[in-house]
């Protein structure tokens, strides 16, 4: 690439990614002030589900703002791996710098499915379009359980 990004000229669908599903599921403030959006955890688990066997991927790697019992519900549902720092990483980056390694992680994958009117998912679609994955595998929300199967998703 390009020292200056700028410069570079992708072509959509040159990047593939790694073999995995990427999700970033919001909670926290999201369950409350955009409730509208995101799933249940059950909810979210089929979802995933959905797309793991759509896609043919045996792994997800999971960006969340989630407490830890959240995380272990999921885990016991899914194929799961979730980036943990060590004291001495989160030390050096902090949270700011651990959520970072969290979108670069998500922006790699094959597959990416995010949360509705996030900004966090929004950075990780735009990192994915300036890499040339296609369309297909980046503008992808979870939805509400009400809409399962129904949400808008903006590449189809």
């Amino acid at each position: 690439m390009k020292e200056d990004w700028r410069k570079n000229k992708k072509k959509e669908g040159s990047a593939v990614g790694g073999p995995y599903l990427s999700v970033h599921l919001r909670r926290a403030d999201f369950l409350y002030a955009r409730k509208n959006f995101v799933p249940t955890l059950d909810g979210a688990v089929k979802q995933i589900k959905t797309i793991m066997e759509k896609q043919k991927l045996d792994t997800v790697f999971l960006a969340a703002d989630a407490p830890e019992n959240e995380i272990n519900y999921l885990k016991e549902r899914l194929p799961l791996v979730k980036y943990e720092p060590t004291r001495p990483v989160l030390k050096k980056y902090g949270d700011g710098g651990v959520a970072i390694i969290d979108q670069w992680i998500c922006a790699h994958a094959k597959y990416f499915v995010g949360t509705k009117e996030s900004t966090f998912s929004f950075r990780i679609q735009e990192e994915r379009d300036i890499l040339g994955f296609n369309a297909d595998t980046i503008f992808n929300c979870l939805c509400s359980d009400k809409e399962i199967g129904t949400c808008e998703q903006p590449t189809r």
